[in-house]
């Protein structure tokens, strides 16, 4: 399943004051005989429903209607409650809309031209913020996702893909020299527009346990390295990365640092 991943999982609330939220209101608390309704550590719950409060951009609070096993309801609560806090939960898919363009926001580029329009699935990315990715690549991502936590190492994204307008933005906020923009491709050119990149964090390069589970073994699973001095980008591009295996790498020849 693409889409709503959460759905048929069991959570375990891990927050010793996972409080329960309004069903009319999520920003208020339930109350319980004149004390805080919350939801015990370590209660094994489902999740039959996810609300978002906007707080920006791709900014959101996320609120999960938490469910005993056998179904009997416990109330909202916060996702940052439950063990792993959401993160690489997909949540909605977002199909083209009648009419779209090519500056929409599922409108795909490569090398500087317009290639079509693509679904997108939303997921929850490092900082439990929302990122899309093509729904080409979903499934892709989320089986190293499970394998690199059969090895105890958390995989999960900064970013993925990127709508014309938001490249733009990242691109002028580079070109301007304002504070807390990085280099960035020009809109049309970056390869998060076409579906296949992702920025995933690492926190730095060697020795962080991410990025070296990576260069083991994201190759085979068809990611690889793409971009000079850029640890963090990898790509699901299954030719290049099945060549970077027989070349006993991790990622592209142009690849140097």
């Amino acid at each position: 399943m693409l889409e709503r991943s959460y759905l048929g999982k069991s959570f375990t609330v891990t927050d010793p004051d996972a409080r329960v939220r309004q069903a009319g209101n999520l920003m208020a608390f339930e109350m319980s005989s004149g004390t805080l309704k919350t939801i015990p550590q370590a209660t094994v719950i489902r999740v039959g429903a996810v609300e978002r409060l906007q707080a920006g951009a791709n900014k959101v609070s996320l609120f999960a209607r938490a469910l005993q096993e056998d179904g009997t309801p416990l109330g909202w609560t916060s996702t940052n409650n439950l063990q792993g806090k959401f993160v690489n939960e997909t949540l909605e898919l977002l199909e083209p809309a009648a009419g779209s363009g090519k500056f929409g926001p599922n409108a795909a580029w490569s090398r500087g031209a317009y290639i079509g329009q693509i679904g997108l699935v939303e997921i929850v990315d490092a900082r439990t913020e929302i990122e899309r990715i093509s729904v080409d690549t979903v499934a892709a991502y989320l089986d190293m996702v499970s394998a690199a936590k059969l090895s105890g190492v958390t995989v999960a994204i900064n970013s993925g893909f990127r709508s014309y307008a938001e490249q733009k933005f990242l691109w002028d906020g580079f070109e301007k020299g304002l504070p807390g923009f990085n280099m960035a491709a020009k809109p049309g050119a970056s390869n998060h527009q076409n579906g296949i990149a992702f920025d995933i964090a690492v926190a730095g390069a060697d020795g962080n346990e991410v990025y070296d589970w990576l260069k083991q073994h994201a190759p085979g699973l068809g990611f690889v390295r793409t971009v000079n001095g850029e640890p963090w980008h990898w790509e699901y591009d299954p030719a290049r990365a099945q060549q970077a295996v027989q070349n006993h790498t991790y990622k592209i020849p142009t690849v140097t640092k």
